[in-house]
């Protein structure tokens, strides 16, 4: 990656190296020492998620200790430092809302363990800031950095040059419109630990730790519904400690996907287990498909007795006969109730709430003194298997797009049938990289119509990420009410969740389906409940075309391998989907912005009467072109009131090409050249400001190379006539020319040094008028083409020309004191 500065190069490589030294020597004993370092990346202030500086980790499985590194940099010593905001989040990206911006309806943007840090960029690397993490699940984590607000000035680009195509070094041309530009480094190192030992399921195992804190590690498969890990008849291996009194284990401690930490100031609440005692773990909504880790703690080497047993409650998958019956129950609308009598199946009835097809193959062993842990604090003896079923995901064409629906043999369908009596699961699949970047729609709707039923029919749902709702007593508890929704056959049909950026893994919906008359919990009367699952996944926020509604632009963003979208939010607008209305302007502050944009171009009237009534048409032209390409551009570049009669892009490249070329125009006509070589100037000007400007239109180099150019000639030109006539005279008119000059000086440094992006549309109008009304003073006097008469071939002066000059209504102005002195 190409830096803006070779200084910022070499701070990020002198901080990664001392990064990676300080660690390793403060983590001897580790196993292994990973380290995995990110590049310099732009910092910028936070407009939009475009704006944040985004890295990717991969963390390995059986990390201990993963520490983030961070030094945050400028280019020069005399910019200010600036506050730099750090998140770190594991699975997807980090969800960043500035100045309290407000978040849509009906989305839900909390994450759990989301780490936020901050700190100051500074010229050296000797500042950093070190976030370690304990026990971090394996994974895709995210970091993302951005600068506090601050009114910055609108500058044009430095002019820049690279020492070498291949080299990252370039030379920074510091001075007027040298802008300060912030990065950040990163380092990222991880301690792993390797061999640790396997229980498998089903078996008594005898194990013996290697050491104080032992590591074991059980596989969860698919599929499970539960599970019991059961610790018993623990010993000393060592005659010396075996006292009775002596806790054989002193804390445990039994976490899924990653490992569980012993901290002797804070240990684990399992602790102090004899060698009478046993303990049973009891997980009944584990996390499928990954392992949990056991941590035993002991002062001396031991033996104990371990033995996992599991609760099996596999993934169902549709039959066609119950298709059948599901098609004709799905194409009705309104009537749908009055239908449901040939839903009356048994076949189909058993299907979903039998317990025949969930067998529970429950175990628990005890002994004299057993204690238990149920992670959730349920009942394990009600908790009996639910249904589950995966929902397909279809995906289309275009990024952060797809849906999921319910699968059978040959056949897929969003509709879902409940009963009151077993509740029902689905669950769908979120993929790392390549779903996160979306949002996930989660909305669903209950087919009731009241008219057809007295009862109240209430449809809750709960919808977690990684594991299974939990359960109580055999009903669906959600301990996150942002994340569960209430539907209801009298008043509320329909329930709606957005989740930006969702992390990746297998989401459960839990529905569960209950009946009231008055105030009652009854059996329905409809014994088969449709309810319609509407879970995609899109781009942005919102459906359609205006993913970021009215008021804001939805943009795909690439960066590496990391893919995700953004809402860019236009007049005044902000938050996550560009609703939050706190700061928008009122409808008049905007109509006078725009009108101060475009009318203030009419200030070039006066220099277009000027310069046709002196006979300089060309330059009237220019000026002409200059005054409306610049209020065609800036009655384009609105956010509000916008009306554009081409392309941005037309409009920008011919108010940018016509400014600078009004100024070289009025520089040759300065000059009071003779015709043939105004015309070849003019087109000098034109083939210079029109590469410039293609180049790089906002870059300081295509405006001050031709300026510069064009400055030169006149000052050339006068430099010439006074050596031929060997004195050195003021010119008449010398106020006038003082007094342009004076203008266009002060309007450069207006631009340069005071607009900012508060004051743009005052500073930016004052800007027009200045330099229309510089051109006025600037012009030479008329009739100059009749009152030079100078050869064509040479730019020296004959006694005829003098003569002519003597005559002349008009004297030039860079050679009118010279020509007078030559006459004397």
């Amino acid at each position: 990656m190409r830096l803006k500065c070779s200084i910022i190069g070499k701070h990020v490589v002198r901080f990664l190296w001392t990064c990676y030294i300080y660690l390793l020597l403060f983590s001897r004993g580790c196993d292994s020492i990973i380290p995995e370092a990110s590049q310099e990346g732009p910092l910028h202030p936070f407009k939009s998620y475009s704006d944040v500086a985004t890295f990717h980790y991969t963390v390995p499985k059986e990390v201990l200790r993963a520490t983030w590194q961070f030094a945050a940099f400028m280019d020069d010593g005399n910019c200010l430092p600036r506050e730099v905001h750090i998140y770190l989040q594991r699975g997807s990206y980090p969800i960043i809302s500035v100045n309290n911006g407000s978040f849509p309806p009906h989305m839900y943007p909390n994450r759990s363990g989301t780490i936020v840090i901050s700190a100051l960029t500074s010229f050296d690397s000797k500042t950093t800031t070190i976030v370690p993490v304990d026990g971090p699940e394996p994974g895709d984590w995210f970091v993302g950095a951005y600068l506090s607000h601050w009114d910055e000035k609108v500058q044009q680009q430095v002019c820049t040059l690279s020492l070498h195509p291949y080299t990252t070094s370039f030379f920074c041309f510091k001075g007027l419109g040298h802008k300060c530009h912030y990065s950040i480094g990163s380092v990222a190192l991880w301690t792993q630990l390797s061999g640790i030992q396997n229980i498998p399921i089903g078996y008594q195992e005898t194990l013996r730790t290697t050491d104080t804190t032992s590591y074991y590690k059980i596989y969860i498969p698919t599929g499970t519904w539960n599970f019991r890990v059961q610790i018993w008849a623990c010993n000393f291996t060592l005659h010396a400690f075996r006292d009775i009194s002596v806790p054989c284990i002193q804390s445990m401690a039994l976490k899924g996907h990653a490992l569980p930490v012993f901290n002797r100031t804070h240990p684990a609440q399992i602790g102090n287990l004899s060698t009478t005692d046993s303990y049973t773990f009891i997980v009944n909504s584990p996390y499928e498909d990954s392992y949990y880790y056991l941590l035993i703690v002991s002062e001396t080497i031991i033996e104990f007795n371990v033995e996992v047993s599991v609760t099996e409650c596999p993934i169902d998958v549709l039959e066609d006969s119950f298709m059948r019956q599901y098609l004709i129950a799905s194409s009705v609308s309104k009537s749908i109730q009055f239908h449901m009598n040939i839903l009356k199946n048994q076949q189909i009835r058993q299907f979903l709430i039998s317990e025949s097809n969930f067998p529970l193959n429950k175990s628990k062993l005890v002994t004299s003194q057993d204690r238990t842990q149920n992670e959730q604090g349920n009942n394990d003896d009600d908790d009996e298997c639910i249904p589950r079923f995966q929902l397909a995901r279809i995906r289309h064409s275009k990024t952060f797009s797809g849906v999921y629906l319910m699968q059978g043999n040959d056949w897929l369908t969003p509709w879902i049938i409940l009963t009151d009596t077993t509740p029902v699961i689905a669950q769908f699949d979120v993929l790392p990289l390549v779903d996160i970047g979306g949002t996930l729609n989660i909305s669903i709707h209950l087919e009731m119509d009241r008219v057809l039923s007295k009862q109240l029919v209430q449809l809750n749902i709960c919808i977690r990420q990684a594991r299974v709702p939990d359960r109580m007593n055999g009903r669906i508890v959600c301990h996150d009410r942002n994340m569960s929704m209430n539907l209801s056959s009298f008043d509320n049909h329909d329930g709606t969740l957005l989740i930006p950026y969702p992390q990746p893994n297998t989401w459960h919906i839990a529905l569960e389906a209950k009946c009231y008359m008055n105030g009652n919990i009854v059996k329905c009367e409809m014994q088969e409940i449709l309810v319609l699952l509407d879970i995609k996944m899109r781009q942005c926020v919102f459906s359609g075309e205006n993913a970021c509604g009215p008021h804001g632009i939805c943009q795909d963003i690439h960066k590496g391998l990391l893919s995700y979208t953004t809402c860019n939010c236009i007049g005044g607008y902000r938050g996550w989907g560009c609703t939050d209305a706190t700061n928008v302007k009122s409808q008049d502050s905007l109509l006078l912005t725009t009108l101060m944009l475009t009318l203030s171009n009419g200030f070039f009237s006066p220099a277009i009467y000027i310069a046709v009534r002196r006979g300089f048409y060309t330059e009237g032209l220019v000026y002409l072109s200059t005054m409306l390409s610049s209020a065609l551009y800036h009655a384009c570049d609105q956010q509000f009131m916008t009306y554009c009669i081409a392309k941005y892009e037309i409009l920008q490249y011919s108010d940018f090409f016509s400014s600078i070329l009004a100024f070289w125009v009025t520089l040759i006509a300065m000059a009071e050249l003779p015709p043939k070589f105004v015309s070849l100037c003019h087109m000098l000007g034109v083939l210079i400001i029109a590469f410039g400007v293609e180049s790089n239109r906002t870059g300081l180099c295509s405006i001050m190379v031709p300026l510069s150019m064009g400055i030169m000639i006149p000052m050339a030109v006068y430099m010439y006539r006074c050596y031929k006539i060997r004195r050195w005279r003021w010119p008449r008119g010398a106020g006038k020319l003082l007094m342009g000059l004076s203008l266009a000086l002060s309007g450069l440094l207006l631009y340069s040094l005071v607009e900012t992006e508060e004051n743009y549309f005052y500073v930016h109008s004052a800007w027009h008028m200045i330099i229309a009304l510089s051109l006025v003073f600037l012009l030479p006097p008329a009739g100059l083409e009749k009152s030079l008469l100078l050869s064509s071939n040479s730019l020296s002066c004959s006694d005829s020309e003098l003569l002519d000059y003597q005559n002349s209504p008009s004297i030039p102005v860079f050679t009118s004191n010279a020509k007078n002195t030559l006459l004397q």
